[in-house]
């Protein structure tokens, strides 16, 4: 029995170290696996302060595009006030809209005729030979006209106050502006052969009677006239305009 059961045991104990042979044998094929080891603290720092670099370069690049894009519709809105200004008209203040008034008022006549005359006379002219055997005569009607008052307005001189409503004007010195035929007329004529009257001698005479007209008619005092009559006209152009006192010299 004893031996019986020294077998049995000495055969179990063999088996039981053939067993763990192969068990150590199966071990030594399977690859042993890690387990992941966890990151070391300055690992994990320099991430955090990866990422926080990155969100700082972030808003910098996005003030960046900001400012760009101020500075882009600045120049833009600075290049779009600048052609309007440029083409647009520029719009008057109220003294160059006053200016402007005044001076439409004054070219609107230019030439002011602030009085007209009308004068006729007539004009004889005769010839005759040394012994008077042959004649010749020419008698004459005509009609003309004087007109007085200032040549060129634009010469006037004015000063506005400053509440705009009161106005002094200084007009230039009027003129004769013309003296002028409008009809003329022969009443009676006879002309010889000997003694003809030509086309010469009666302009001549007439010219003549026309610088004496034009010298009468002056010392009627229509030079005066005229200059009374062109500062009421010009008073009404102010007056008009919307000035309330209205001083014309």
């Amino acid at each position: 029995m004893n031996n019986e059961d020294n077998r049995k045991k000495s055969g179990l104990m063999a088996k039981a170290e053939a067993i763990n042979e192969a068990l150590a044998e199966e071990k030594k094929d399977e690859k042993p696996q890690k387990t992941p080891k966890p990151p070391k603290p300055h690992k994990q720092r320099r991430q955090r302060e990866h990422s926080g670099i990155n969100r700082v370069l972030t808003k910098i690049i996005i003030i960046l595009i900001l400012l760009c894009s101020l500075v882009g519709g600045g120049l833009f809105a600075i290049s779009v006030l600048r052609k309007t200004i440029v083409e647009s008209p520029i719009i008057p203040t109220v003294t160059e809209k006053k200016s402007i008034v005044i001076q439409d008022q004054l070219l609107y006549c230019q030439e002011l005729v602030s009085m007209k005359y009308k004068y006729s006379d007539i004009v004889s002219i005769k010839k005759s030979t040394k012994i008077g055997f042959s004649k010749s005569y020419s008698i004459i009607k005509y009609t003309g006209i004087v007109r007085v008052g200032i040549a060129d307005m634009t010469a006037c001189k004015y000063e506005v106050s400053e509440d705009e409503k009161s106005i002094v004007i200084t007009l230039p010195p009027v003129e004769i502006l013309g003296n002028d035929i409008v009809s003329q007329e022969v009443f009676d004529e006879q002309q010889s052969v000997f003694v003809p009257i030509t086309l010469e001698e009666v302009f001549n005479e007439i010219e003549k009677s026309r610088e004496d007209a034009l010298e009468e008619i002056k010392a009627e005092g229509i030079m005066q006239e005229a200059k009374e009559y062109a500062r009421k006209v010009v008073r009404q152009f102010m007056l008009s305009a919307g000035f309330e006192d209205v001083i014309v010299l």
